[in-house]
C-alpha cells in the first residue's frame, strides 16, 4: 500500500472532510473496547490525524503511520500534540513501525483496508498481530460497495478477514454495521475488532525450555542467549527487520560475546566440565590473548583501534564467528526438532586492516545471525527478568564445572559476568562540562534551563539503575538538587520535549562541535542504542528517538514518572537565553 496519488493531490479537501466527523461517532461500536488511558494505540493509514489526535487528548500514546507525505503534513500541522509519533510507513511491510521496539494495546485500520492489495493482506494482518501486546485488540473497519477505482481500492469482506484472522490465532471479538457517515448511499461499513486469545507468553516458555531445561555440554548456549538478549535490549538499533525475523550482525553477536567471555577467560574461570578442559574453548586463540590490554568496555562501538590490535580484533572476532555457527547456534534448536532456532550465515573475510572502528559496516561484514521474530520480541520485552535468570545459569555452570577448585567461584562468577558498561560514563560528560567552562561559556541545566554553578551532576536522561547506558546522547548535565529530585525515575514525554533545546544545545557544545571525530561516534552510539529510521540522522531526529525509547521503557518496567519544575528557566526558551539569579546552589 504505497502512496496513493489522489491522497497526494487532494490532501487538504480531504483532511477537511475527514475532520467534519466525530471520532465516538465514527468509532461509536469500538468505545467500550479501549485499553485504559496510557495504552499505546497504533494508527495506521492515519489520515488528517482525527482519530490519532482523539485518543492522544484521551491520554494514549500514538504512532500515527500514513503513506502519504501531504497527508501527513495535513495532520501534523492540525493536531500538534506530544503524544503522538508521526511516521511515514505503510503496509503490507510496515517497515518502521517494528523498529520502534513498542507493542500496541490497539491497532486501528480505519478505511484502510480496501486500499491493501488483496495478495498483500495476509502478510499485512501477520504484521499488524506481531506487534500487539498481551490483550491487545485489531480494529479494521471494511468499506462495503464499489470500489474507488482512483482511489486504488479493492473489494473486502467480512469472511475474507476472517479466515485470514484465524491462521495468526486472531479471534473476532465484534462486528457491527453502519451506514455511511459522508451520507453516501452505495456506501456501508462493517466494524471488526479481532484479538489475541492467548496469554501474551510468546516465545517466553521456548525461552525458559533453553535456559533452564536444553542439555548444555559447556557454558557456550547459555552466553549466546544472553549476547542476543543484552543486543535486543542495548544495541538494538544495528538490528534489520524482516518478515519472520530480525537480522543482527553477525560482528554484532561476536563482539558482545568476546565482551562477556574475557573476563572469565582472564581469571581463568571454567567454560566446561573438567573432562573437557584439557581443550578449552575454541575461541580462545593467540588473537584472543593479545588481546589482553583492551578492557571489555572498551570494545563498544565508534571505537577505533589501529596497528596489530586492529588485526588481532578482526582475526579474534572471524574466530569467535565461527564457533558460534559450529557450536551454540548449530545445537540450539527447536524442541523435539533437529532444527536450529537461529540461521547464521558468515562472510568469507577480507585481508586484516591497518585502522578499523567499530561500526555498523565492519560488524555486517562477518555475517548474518537471524533471529525468530517472536524470540527477538520476548527478548526486547522481557530482559529485565530473563538475563538475570541467564547470568544465574551460568554461574551455576561455572560452580559445577570448577568442582571446588576455585575460591568463592559463585560471588566472582557473578561479579565477571556484570556487563561492562563504558569506563567514561560521567567522567565523560564532566569533562566536557569543564571543557565549555574553560573556553568562558556557561553550562545549563537540561531539565530547568538554569545556569550551573560550581555544584552540578551529570544525570543519565533514562535512569542507570534501569537501563545502563553511558551513551553520550544519554549523559546530561543538571543541578544536583534536580538530579536528586529524579533519583531512578524516568522522565515524562512533556518534561523531555520541553527539554530538547537545551538537550540539543548541550549534545553541540559537548561532543557534536568538537570535530568529526566525537560527531561520527555520537552519532554511531546513538544508532546503536535508539530506534532512529533514518540513515543520515540529525540531533532532532535522536530527540524523536529519545521520546519513543521512553514509552518502552515505561511499558516494559513501570518507572516511576518525573516530571521536574522549571525553575530558572521559561518553557520555550533556549538555555543561552536563561540565568538564573541568586542560584548558588546550581
Amino acid at each position: 500500500m504505497t502512496s496513493i496519488p489522489f491522497y497526494e493531490q487532494h490532501a487538504a479537501r480531504l483532511a477537511g472532510q475527514y475532520e467534519s466527523l466525530d471520532f465516538s461517532e465514527v468509532h461509536a461500536g469500538l468505545l467500550d473496547l479501549l485499553p485504559p488511558p496510557g495504552g499505546m494505540v497504533l494508527d495506521v493509514g492515519a489520515g488528517s490525524g482525527r482519530d490519532a489526535a482523539w485518543f492522544a487528548a484521551n491520554g494514549y500514546e500514538v504512532v500515527a503511520v500514513d503513506p502519504s507525505e501531504a497527508m501527513l503534513a495535513q495532520a501534523r500541522r492540525l493536531h500538534p500534540s506530544g503524544r503522538i509519533r508521526w511516521l511515514s510507513d505503510s503496509l503490507p511491510d510496515l517497515a518502521k513501525v517494528p523498529r520502534l521496539g513498542l507493542r500496541f494495546d490497539l491497532i486501528l485500520l480505519s478505511a484502510v483496508w480496501m486500499h491493501v492489495h488483496p495478495a498483500d493482506r495476509q502478510r499485512s494482518l501477520r504484521k499488524l498481530a506481531t506487534l500487539l501486546a498481551p490483550n491487545g485488540r485489531i480494529a479494521i473497519s471494511l468499506r462495503l460497495g464499489i470500489p474507488d477505482a482512483e482511489r486504488a481500492m479493492h473489494e473486502v469482506s467480512l469472511q475474507e478477514l476472517s479466515l485470514l484472522a484465524r491462521q495468526f490465532g486472531l479471534r473476532i471479538v465484534r462486528t457491527s454495521d453502519s451506514p455511511d457517515k459522508l451520507g453516501r448511499g452505495d456506501v456501508s461499513w462493517t466494524s471488526v475488532v479481532l484479538g489475541l486469545p492467548d496469554d501474551g507468553l510468546g516465545a517466553l516458555p521456548l525461552l525458559r525450555h533453553l535456559i533452564l531445561v536444553d542439555e548444555k555440554s559447556s557454558t557456550y548456549k547459555i552466553a549466546l542467549l544472553r549476547v542476543i538478549a543484552r543486543i535486543a535490549d542495548t544495541a538494538a538499533g544495528l538490528a534489520r527487520h524482516e518478515a519472520e525475523s530480525v537480522v543482527v550482525p553477525l560482528g554484532l553477536v561476536s563482539l558482545f560475546w568476546l565482551r562477556m567471555y574475557k573476563p572469565l577467560i582472564e581469571h581463568q574461570l571454567p567454560q566446561m566440565p573438567a573432562s573437557r578442559l584439557g581443550t578449552g574453548p575454541g575461541f580462545v586463540t593467540d588473537n584472543f590473548h593479545a588481546l589482553r590490554q583492551i578492557a571489555p568496555a572498551e570494545l563498544g562501538i565508534g571505537s577505533m583501534f589501529t596497528g596489530d590490535t586492529a588485526r588481532h580484533l578482526h582475526r579474534a572476532l572471524s574466530e569467535i564467528s565461527q564457533v558460534i555457527r559450529d557450536m551454540p547456534g548449530r545445537y540450539l534448536r527447536w524442541p523435539s526438532s533437529d532444527k536450529p532456532i537461529f540461521e547464521i550465515v558468515r562472510r568469507r573475510q577480507t585481508s586484516t586492516p591497518q585502522q578499523q572502528r567499530i561500526d555498523d559496516a565492519f560488524l555486517c561484514g562477518f555475517g548474518d545471525f537471524r533471529v525468530p521474530l517472536d524470540v527477538w520480541q520476548a527478548l526486547t520485552h522481557y530482559n529485565v527478568w530473563i538475563e538475570p535468570v541467564l547470568v544465574s545459569e551460568w554461574v551455576r555452570l561455572i560452580e559445577a564445572y570448577s568442582a571446588g577448585r576455585v575460591p568463592d567461584v559463585r560471588m566472582l562468577a557473578h561479579r565477571l559476568l556484570t556487563w561492562a558498561d563504558p569506563i567514561r560514563d560521567t567522567g565523560f560528560a564532566r569533562a566536557a562540562v569543564e571543557r565549555i567552562r574553560a573556553d568562558g561559556k556557561p553550562v545549563y541545566c537540561v531539565w530547568t534551563g538554569a545556569r550551573l554553578r560550581d555544584e552540578y551532576d551529570i544525570d543519565h536522561c533514562f535512569p542507570f539503575a534501569a537501563w545502563p547506558c553511558g551513551d553520550a546522547w544519554n549523559l546530561m548535565p543538571s543541578a544536583r538538587h534536580i538530579n536528586i529530585q529524579k533519583s531512578n525515575r524516568l522522565v515524562t514525554q512533556g518534561a523531555l520535549e520541553r527539554a530538547s533545546d537545551w538537550i540539543t544545545e548541550w549534545w553541540a557544545s559537548a561532543f557534536i562541535d568538537r570535530g568529526e571525530e566525537p560527531r561520527q561516534r555520537f552519532f554511531l552510539e546513538a544508532a546503536q542504542t535508539l530506534p532512529l529510521l533514518v540513515a543520515s540522522p540529525g540531533t532532532a531526529d535522536v530527540i524523536d528517538a529519545m521520546k519513543i525509547h521512553r514509552i518502552r521503557l515505561s511499558k516494559d518496567q513501570g518507572l516511576r514518572p518525573w516530571e521536574p519544575g522549571l525553575r530558572g528557566g521559561r518553557s520555550g526558551e533556549t538555555a543561552s537565553s536563561i540565568e538564573a539569579p541568586g542560584s548558588a546552589d546550581v
